[in-house]
């Protein structure tokens, strides 16, 4: 990551150099730093910056996405009984609707490897943050759920 993708970073969030160190922990300094090149960009610092991004794309209102997931498990590769695995993929105007999507098929069928994508491919919730996002959803829609598990 050089100063260019850092500042477009910070852009795309829409944050200022203060923010942007405050997210990462840094001060303002070390932000400049890097924008003026006086400093490289460490890669610890790259990592978190796309981190930070894949959770900023995780807002309900991002789009477009695609919702991914298989109707069956993955077959063992040494089974006799090799089954064909069929993925299905649907286009989704934003993570709001996916993730409703999946709230219903997780409630209505088994849903395995669940994935939401970006147009460009980027994985933007993985299967289990994807799982452990929709049971939260679930206990917030249903609070006498939670007494009973308490």
């Amino acid at each position: 990551m050089d100063q260019w993708d850092f500042k477009k970073w910070r852009k795309k969030l829409g944050v200022n150099q203060v923010e942007a160190g405050a997210m990462l922990g840094l001060s303002r300094g070390a932000i400049q730093s890097w924008e003026r090149e006086i400093t490289p960009v460490p890669r610890a610092v790259e990592l978190a910056c796309n981190e930070l991004l894949r959770r900023w794309k995780q807002r309900p209102e991002f789009a477009p996405v695609f919702l991914m997931y298989a109707d069956a498990p993955m077959p063992e590769a040494d089974s006799p009984a090799h089954s064909d695995l069929l993925l299905r993929c649907e286009s989704h105007p934003n993570n709001k609707s996916a993730l409703t999507r999946v709230l219903q098929l997780s409630e209505t069928a088994k849903l395995f490897m669940p994935l939401i994508l970006e147009s460009n491919g980027t994985v933007i919730w993985s299967g289990p943050e994807l799982l452990q996002e929709c049971e939260s959803k679930k206990r917030a829609r249903r609070p006498e759920l939670n007494l009973t598990n308490n």
